[in-house]
């Protein structure tokens, strides 16, 4: 995969948009005109693979600083010292590149003669902008969205307006169900042929794909619109949506390309496993790791520097042993150190169990947009809790829940095993029978036949297996009011009440009376989105 289009960041809102034919002027003669200043066309294919390419999960570094110690999926054993608007603006910036790349494609497509045949191609187009939409208002709340990157068109779209994030919510969903809707297996289609990279023009796929983003977001806003939302859930349950063992992802094998996302775990992002996940994933704290139930907890961390399993408390004590800092003695403390690919075993000292260097150091995991085990999950939820006109079903609900709980440990056997770099402890290409069996049935992990039990555990496994998408596991977390696992954090945390993302400082800046019209004038991270309960 390939971007087409360099992108060069500025304010969003006062910018010229990429997708534009023509260069951007500022009024200073031709003192700023490149040499032989040339003017640029565009077309369809490379405005969609520049949308595809700006698909990859940004924010790492959010995730590493506050979002595993929110969410509670890792933690962190000390301050990092970044900034929060330092971090938000990438995530914010990548949206608006893409949307202004969508606005685009869609006037382009609209204009051509074969309109009529470009269903599909406006379908794949609709699919990624929503759920780019709908995952961007999920993070941020209230957003320019209506009039934003539409700079192309007039000087009155300078400083887009604010638009409620459950008007957001609903046209994002509508634009999903008209691109559902509008896919089409007709052999007079148009088709982008190789230009479409990321599912190959595999319409069913699609289809699902784009039902699958419909259900997930449905299930979001449920408790802030029932009505709307079950609407959209008993609709979505009878058309295709991905099977337990399908995914959608930016995949660096099949694309040709690298996701380094090593670099957001070592020097100053102190991570290590947490409390909370040991618990879920162990039904002792035996050092020796012999409570260890599943079976991904050797995927996702390892032992100390010791070889001995210890998690660091997610709300520590004031007598807890310190952590050997990732940044100290030239860093050979560092259980996330690109040497340790080579050389496995550490060089200096860890106390704490961290995230296994092979999954840190791995440049071939691909991130993933769309999942079967995430369906399933909530296919799990929605037959528990009896809602979107489905009636509530305890043995449906078990059936999807280890469906669920199946494939996601499938799913990373595989990743592992597939690893070029990985080498010592590696898994096996598929799990254990036995051993699958024996997690399932579990104490803890088996489905009570209590309902509400039951949800408890439906939200504690689908939260497991969005380790690696922490941004989708901190939507769950606030959508859920809380109802993944957690403990109370500390006072002083970085993570207390952490709702949202602020906006980024650019929008002070360049949008400061639509800014302030939404925040009051102070943006706050504990306000919470619309679809918090």
């Amino acid at each position: 995969m390939k971007t087409y289009i360099k992108k060069t960041a500025f304010s969003l809102t006062i910018a010229c948009s990429m997708a534009m034919i023509t260069s951007c002027e500022k009024d200073f003669g031709d003192i700023n005109d490149p040499w032989e200043n040339k003017q640029y066309s565009v077309t369809i294919p490379p405005l969609y693979n520049s949308i595809v390419s700006s698909m990859p999960e940004t924010g790492r570094g959010i995730a590493s600083t506050f979002l595993y110690q929110a969410t509670q999926l890792a933690t962190n054993y000390a301050a990092s010292g970044f900034r929060l608007d330092n971090q938000v603006g990438g995530t914010w910036e990548n949206y608006y590149f893409a949307l202004a790349d969508y606005r685009k494609a869609i006037e382009l497509l609209e204009a051509d003669p074969q309109a009529a045949k470009m269903t599909n191609i406006r379908a794949m187009l609709q699919t990624l902008i929503a759920l780019k939409t709908l995952k961007t208002t999920s993070l941020y709340g209230d957003m320019p969205y209506t009039e934003a990157a539409r700079s192309m068109y007039g000087s009155q779209y300078y400083r887009p307006v604010y638009d409620k994030q459950a008007d957001i919510f609903t046209a994002a969903l509508a634009d999903l169900k008209q691109a559902v809707d509008g896919f089409s297996t007709s052999a007079d289609q148009v088709s982008m042929g190789a230009s479409e990279t990321l599912l190959r023009n595999d319409i069913p796929t699609w289809i699902k794909f784009a039902n699958s983003i419909r259900l997930k977001y449905a299930m979001v806003m449920r408790d802030k619109n029932a009505a709307a939302a079950d609407a959209i859930i008993a609709e979505a349950l009878n058309k295709p949506l991905l099977g337990p063992d399908e995914v959608v992802a930016i995949d660096p094998v099949t694309m040709g390309l690298q996701i380094d996302r090593a670099g957001n775990y070592r020097g100053n992002f102190y991570v290590r496993m947490g409390t909370t996940m040991w618990n879920a994933m162990s039904s002792t704290n035996a050092e020796d790791g012999s409570g260890i139930f599943d079976l991904r907890t050797k995927i996702f961390f390892e032992p100390n520097s010791a070889g001995k399993w210890k998690p660091y408390p997610q709300n520590p004590p004031s007598n807890v042993q310190a952590e050997t800092r990732n940044d100290t003695e030239g860093g050979k403390n560092d259980p996330y150190a690109d040497v340790r690919l080579t050389t496995w075993a550490p060089a200096g000292t860890y106390y704490y169990s961290p995230l296994n260097i092979y999954y840190v150091g791995v440049r071939t995991f691909p991130d993933l947009l769309a999942t079967g085990t995430e369906i399933s999950f909530l296919k799990a939820e929605i037959y528990n809790r009896g809602i979107g006109g489905a009636a509530a079903n305890p043995a449906s609900a078990k059936q999807f829940y280890e469906e669920g709980i199946t494939s996601s440990v499938k799913f990373w056997y595989k990743q592992a095993n597939a690893s070029e770099v990985w080498v010592v402890n590696k898994p096996a290409a598929t799990p254990d029978p036995a051993s699958l069996a024996a997690m399932l049935a579990n104490p803890a992990v088996a489905l009570s036949s209590t309902s509400a039990t039951a949800l408890a555990q439906i939200y504690k496994q689908n939260w497991i297996s969005l380790f690696h998408q922490p941004l989708d596991a901190w939507i769950l977390q606030r959508r859920t009011g809380n109802a993944t696992p957690n403990v109370p954090l500390a006072p002083t945390s970085e993570s207390l009440n952490f709702n949202r993302l602020t906006y980024p400082p650019v929008e002070v800046t360049s949008n400061f009376d639509n800014w302030k019209a939404v925040t009051g004038g102070t943006d706050s991270r504990s306000v919470k989105p619309w679809y918090m309960p």
